[in-house]
């Protein structure tokens, strides 16, 4: 898979989720597909990494484990139906979350959708689950795990699609959130999120060879641990992030701050025909300060079937390492972490 390949499948998932080959075609107007990731992974770190995954120093074989379903179902030129459902990494299988279903308008160059909508905070947000649709095993997770794994909302959203000119096209989205209840665990504790207003507006500036998007959205939600009333507030968070391709290159960055974190990180990867090496440096500030560096290749054994190997340091620069979800009783705060990753699509 070369660049170009990569940065059209970036470009069309953020439409469609699925390049079209990876795509069952039921009948002319209903379409089945899906998508994967299972890996072996290992820290040296006894603490618990990262929210949702908990990889430890013992080899873990499920940790990533990621299983999706979507379907889709066209009524006529203007109205289409889409769900997904997602076995998560935090996820049993007899428990997969409903990661998006709604009922979408298309006239003209404007696009409504109403239901359960995938927050757009970032430039993978769409396929965040679809490991084959982006270069390393993961996103960035100094980034990408700074909203604890909240990827959806309920409302409504509208696109308007803008042709600049033959090559560039802009796309405006505002949308807006009813009340929603969400949880996560960390280590022992279980935090219970019912957010109350979800309003936000997404923008992307997208051409042959980049993208650029930038993401405002506010959030009013309340916060129970462990079944007791704990806090009450609200947050803005702000998300900007570019993607180029040159060649055979591709430079990807993102940074995401809010008033608790300012997080940011670049990628460079060289694709090399079914090869390409990566390497990642990101940062963590504010509530949690570590940096880190990634390097990785991936292999790509077909167009829908990719291998990921990877070896990840972080050193926490004696703060507090946002990396690890507790605070590590023998004041080890640095971590290497080793994975292989298999990621498909079909």
């Amino acid at each position: 898979m070369n660049i170009s390949r990569l940065c059209f499948i970036a470009t069309t998932l953020s439409l469609t989720t699925f390049t079209t080959n990876a795509r069952i075609n039921l009948t002319d107007d209903i379409s089945f597909s899906g998508f994967g990731s299972t890996s072996i992974t290992q820290s040296d770190n006894a603490t618990d990494l990262y929210v949702n995954r908990e990889i430890t120093e013992d080899t873990c074989y499920d940790c990533d484990t990621i299983f999706g379903l979507q379907g889709d179902i066209r009524f006529n030129d203007s109205f289409n139906a889409s769900i997904q459902v997602v076995k998560r990494p935090q996820d049993d299988w007899s428990s997969p979350e409903l990661e998006w279903a709604y009922i979408g308008y298309s006239v003209s160059d404007f696009n409504l959708k109403v239901g359960r909508l995938r927050l757009p905070l970032f430039l993978s947000s769409e396929f965040y689950y679809v490991g084959q649709a982006y270069t390393s095993a993961r996103p960035p997770q100094e980034v990408y795990n700074s909203v604890l794994g909240i990827t959806s909302y309920e409302g409504i959203s509208g696109t308007w699609d803008i042709e600049i000119n033959d090559e560039s096209y802009l796309a405006i989205t505002p949308y807006v959130g009813i009340e929603i209840e969400n949880y996560v665990d960390i280590g022992s504790t279980r935090f219970d999120f019912t957010i109350d207003k979800t309003a936000g507006l997404y923008a992307e500036l997208s051409g042959f060879d980049y993208r650029v998007m930038f993401n405002y959205a506010h959030f009013k939600y309340a916060v129970d641990v462990n079944d007791q009333p704990y806090l009450t507030d609200s947050i803005n968070i702000f998300t900007l992030g570019a993607e180029y391709s040159l060649d055979q290159w591709l430079l990807t960055s993102e940074v995401l701050v809010d008033k608790m974190h300012f997080n940011w990180y670049s990628s460079l990867a060289y694709n090399i025909d079914k090869f390409t090496p990566y390497i990642t440096y990101a940062e963590s500030h504010h509530s949690t300060k570590n940096n880190s560096v990634l390097l990785g290749l991936r292999y790509d054994l077909t167009t829908m079937v990719s291998l990921n190997a990877e070896w990840k340091y972080t050193n926490a620069n004696g703060g507090n390492n946002g990396e690890l979800i507790t605070t590590p009783p023998d004041g080890d705060t640095d971590v290497q972490l080793y994975t292989i990753m298999l990621n498909f699509i079909f």
